[in-house]
Order: structure tokens, then C-alpha cells, then sequence
């Protein structure tokens, strides 16, 4: 790996993105590691979520994070599957096994 690409699809957000060794999350341009708001930028979060506290506990609770739009269309694909809510139109409804639900 190495190297971000801004034209690319960052590579999974872990626990120690913030150490170059790890030689997975470099900046696209400049010669260092992933900042702990550019990590959590990756993950979906907004500059202004409140993190809480020491950088490593931080870059804990950002790698550990399921990214935001993920969980968000998870959620929704298991909610449609059981009935709590209609189907987006377009977007297809998973089928529901007989005998389930």
C-alpha cells in the first residue's frame, strides 16, 4: 500500500493510522502521516465531533469506528429487510425467506 490517492478510495481507517511505519496511511502530498481530523474525515465524522481523551485513545475510537455512511446504509438495508420501513423506490428490497417474517 503506502500512499493515499486523492483519486482513489482510502484504505480501512485502523487504530494506528497516525504511524508512518505502518506504511498504509501516508498523505496524498506531503511526507507524513494521516492527521487525527483527516483519519476521522476519512471516516465520515464532522470537524466538529468531540472527541474524548488522549490522541491514542482518540485514534482507538476513530480506527475502531464503523464509517459513518456504512453504518447509515446498514441500517437502512436491515430495516427495510424487516418490514420497519418501505423500500426505497429504485433501490431494489432485499427478499424476505419465506417462513422468517
Amino acid at each position: 500500500m503506502g500512499r493515499l490517492l486523492w483519486d482513489r478510495p482510502s484504505v480501512t481507517i485502523r487504530t494506528e493510522f497516525f504511524k508512518p511505519e505502518k506504511g498504509r496511511y501516508l498523505h496524498p502530498e506531503q511526507d507524513r502521516a494521516l492527521s487525527h481530523l483527516e483519519a476521522a474525515r476519512l471516516q465520515g465524522f464532522p470537524d466538529t465531533f468531540e472527541w474524548c481523551g488522549p490522541k491514542l485513545e482518540i485514534a482507538r475510537q476513530i480506527g475502531n469506528a464503523v464509517p459513518i455512511a456504512l453504518g447509515r446504509a446498514l441500517a437502512l438495508h436491515v430495516a427495510q429487510g424487516l418490514g420497519v420501513i418501505p423500500p426505497v423506490p429504485g433501490r431494489g428490497h432485499p427478499p424476505s425467506p419465506k417462513g422468517l417474517w
